[in-house]
């Protein structure tokens, strides 16, 4: 599948997702996700998907109607803009882990800080994020467990369908792999241990459960450098 036929497909599945998803009587509208610049992520050897729970907007669940990508605009400093503040205990870690994995494997030590590298930020416009629920959190910061599997239960298919297009070889759990396995056949005892995460090598692709990346459970070091050195060693394979 080419760039071109790639950004129909989504087209065609946002534009159903939204008719059945959308709750227009509620104010609550799907945010579309999924990879912003699909030319570089296709390009990559390794594709890497983030898989998470849900996005966020207003206060009840309201709001939504905007592309995820809406967050990543062209042209600006995205440390700036975005990642300087808010939730940035959660996308550190991920613009890290993602810039490392585009960049040879940096180690923590081995890396700037964001605060002083900018430009590491636009690492998250070629790689994919994916959320199991569409529709803006009810409870904004604080997940409803029950909302994400209702909205899996409805809509499961979409979910499959999108993993399928984007066809990631490296999957990234923030403790959501329970919400994925049966989209794409896991069998979650077969999981491994290392280090602070826990993997499965299925079909040639790595599929790592991991803390979610605002935990406080291990060292961030720790957290960043566990996930790097399994795909960096998947990648060797």
């Amino acid at each position: 599948m080419n760039i071109k036929e790639f950004e129909k497909e989504q087209s065609l599945l946002n534009l159903q997702m939204k008719e059945r998803m959308n709750e227009p009587e509620n104010n609550r509208y799907i945010i579309c996700d999924g990879v912003m610049k699909p030319e570089l992520y296709f390009n990559n050897k390794i594709r890497l998907a983030w898989m998470l729970k849900e996005p966020y907007d207003s206060e009840g669940g309201t709001g939504g109607g905007w592309n995820y990508f809406d967050m990543f605009p062209e042209g600006e400093n995205l440390y700036e803009l975005q990642f300087k503040r808010g939730h940035k205990s959660t996308w550190h870690p991920m613009i890290y882990i993602s810039y490392s994995v585009h960049n040879n494997f940096l180690k923590w030590n081995d890396m700037d800080f964001i605060r002083n590298k900018n430009e590491m930020c636009d690492i998250v416009r070629q790689v994919a994020f994916i959320n199991s629920q569409k529709l803006p959190s009810k409870g904004v910061t604080n997940t409803n467990v029950a909302d994400l599997w209702e909205s899996i239960a409805k809509n499961s298919d979409f979910l499959k369908r999108q993993i399928e297009l984007l066809n990631p070889n490296v999957f990234i759990f923030g403790n959501t792999v329970d919400l994925y396995g049966n989209i794409l056949n896991l069998e979650i005892d077969n999981f491994q241990n290392s280090g602070s995460c826990q993997f499965l090598i299925k079909d040639d692709k790595l599929f790592i459960s991991a803390y979610h990346p605002a935990q406080t459970t291990v060292t961030r070091d720790k957290y960043i450098d566990d996930i790097i050195n399994l795909i960096e060693n998947w990648s060797k394979k």
